[in-house]
């Protein structure tokens, strides 16, 4: 049996251990007793864990539903045999949905000889007046649908915004053709035309974009030659929306 003196030394004896017992689960649960590596690939994987998070897209930055746009651009055509053509127009379009867009365009074309021409008429001595068509400016209606919206990182720092977008459209060819060889003077002739777009929308802010595009064109050459001629264009544009 036990003393009236020794039940309070016992009590306090359990109630030790159990505090000891209480404090040893904490110091393992919170990891304070790891060994110094453990310790030392904890902060680690909690440094390279920040660095190492994935910025995605969650919304979006830049809205266009409902929005109109307008831009300036300038471009060029390099798939003529005989003339470059350097183009510089203005568009303008409304974004109807977030990824549909309605947009009406029209190009002025200024030419230059390539080499080919420039060694014909110097050279074999034919005259510039035998080139058959030469454009002169063009317009068009397009219907663009952007299926991509993404984020670029540059340098690991900002992110970019981007979205791409693809297009048909209608329109007409204004141009000078010499179909008949008695007659050495040009004919002004419209031509209707059809045309394909792919391009990328660089968004700067709100109401800023920088837009890059490849056109391809599609319209009747001269009748005596028959076929359809096929420009290509390339520009570089400034967008900008309301």
């Amino acid at each position: 049996m036990l003393c009236k003196h020794s039940l309070p030394a016992a009590l306090a004896l359990l109630l030790s251990c159990a505090a000891l017992s209480t404090a040893w689960a904490q110091e393992s649960s919170t990891g304070a007793a790891l060994s110094p590596q453990g310790q030392l690939e904890e902060d680690l994987a909690l440094v390279w864990g920040k660095n190492r998070e994935v910025k995605v897209v969650q919304r979006r930055e830049f809205v266009k539903d409902g929005r109109v746009e307008a831009a300036v651009y300038g471009g060029m055509i390099p798939n003529d045999d005989f003339l470059i053509y350097y183009t510089t127009g203005a568009r303008v379009g409304f974004h109807f949905t977030e990824s549909f867009m309605v947009e009406a365009s029209f190009a002025k074309t200024f030419e230059q000889n390539t080499g080919l021409t420039d060694f014909l008429v110097d050279e074999i001595e034919i005259k510039s007046a035998e080139i058959r068509e030469r454009l002169s400016m063009f317009y068009n209606v397009n219907i663009l649908w952007s299926p991509i919206y993404g984020k670029i990182s540059l340098l690991g720092a900002k992110l970019t915004h981007f979205d791409t977008f693809i297009g048909l459209g209608v329109g007409a060819m204004h141009k000078s053709e010499r179909d008949n060889d008695s007659n050495p003077e040009p004919t002004d002739v419209i031509k209707p035309m059809a045309n394909t777009v792919v391009g990328f929308r660089w968004h700067i802010s709100d109401m800023l974009n920088v837009r890059t595009e490849y056109r391809h064109y599609f319209f009747q050459k001269v009748a005596r030659i028959g076929g359809v001629s096929k420009p290509a264009e390339l520009s570089l544009g400034v967008g900008f929306s309301f």
